[in-house]
């Protein structure tokens, strides 16, 4: 009988260890749709042609749909609650490279620029320094973010694109669609980077794909106009959010769910570098409002 417990004893032992482990596997898969932290990162730090420096953050929202709106202050801010130009509307998930801080060419090596974002009751923070190991330069910003990792042998190196034209201060209704255009500039490079294969073996890049864009290159490969609500009380929707550049210009609509002021950021990217441009929109509840072109 006693041998009978034990092997019952052991059984359920086993038994125990599987059912926890497999709890910890679904766990590890659970999404969470609202009511997580929001983590601040620093990415790394650049160095500007005037011997100043920039700080490059982004940031973790953990939450898959719950976009947190946190104005700029104790609950987002560096310093004690100063708005050096961080986002007041949060993305949902990993965003990266988000925007950065200037800081003078005598910054002490030793002192951390610190952002704190407090979300659904958890305050979290970011230290930025100019540790040696942080150092960055476009090459590291486009292989984090997923694009070019190496250039080709020749080729020339890639400047961010420029935007050269954005529409000034708008003034929206409520509930309809304001035409936003902008204007980019760009090296050209880096070039497209072929199909050796069969350029090897004597087919033209893009052939058999078919469509009318079998020869464009894959969007974010392209050059190209990533737009985001920066700031503002509710929610700002993009068609689309992310715009080919086409004979220099892109074009995209932005539609508002509640009146207020808002920021806008559009980002030029060409192989996940970028530079980017603010535009303030001022939206009213009346329909009489008009956007200004």
């Amino acid at each position: 009988m006693a041998r009978a417990l034990s092997g019952f004893a052991v059984a359920l032992l086993l038994g125990g260890a599987s059912v926890a482990r497999a709890q910890e596997i679904e766990t590890t898969t659970i999404r969470y749709l609202r009511g997580q932290s929001i983590q601040p990162v620093f990415e790394g730090w650049s160095r500007n042609a005037d011997g100043s420096y920039a700080l490059w953050f982004g940031y973790l929202n953990r939450n898959f749909e719950e976009r947190p709106n946190i104005p700029a202050g104790p609950d987002n801010g560096f310093l004690g609650g100063e708005d050096l130009g961080q986002p007041e509307y949060f993305q949902t998930r990993r965003q990266q490279f988000v925007f950065k801080v200037t800081v003078p060419a005598n910054w002490p090596r030793d002192k951390d620029l610190i952002w704190t974002v407090k979300a659904n009751g958890t305050t979290l923070k970011a230290f930025g320094s100019l540790w040696p190991v942080w150092e960055i330069d476009e090459h590291t910003i486009s292989a984090n973010r997923g694009s070019r990792t190496a250039i080709d042998f020749d080729e020339p190196p890639n400047e961010a694109p420029k935007i050269v034209g954005a529409p000034p201060d708008q003034t929206a209704s409520l509930g309809s669609p304001l035409t936003l255009t902008l204007s980019v500039t760009d090296d050209g490079n880096p070039k497209r980077r072929t199909d050796r294969g069969a350029r090897v073996a004597g087919i033209k890049p893009g052939a058999g794909r078919g469509g009318a864009d079998a020869d464009q290159p894959p969007l974010r490969e392209s050059l190209r106009v990533s737009w985001v609500q920066w700031k503002g009380p509710g929610t700002v929707r993009f068609d689309p959010d992310v715009v080919r550049v086409a004979d220099g210009k892109a074009t995209t609509t932005a539609k508002f769910d509640k009146p207020g002021s808002y920021v806008l950021r559009a980002y030029a990217e060409d192989a996940a570098i970028h530079s980017y441009r603010d535009i303030n929109v001022t939206v009213t509840a009346s329909g009489s409002a008009e956007g200004r072109r």
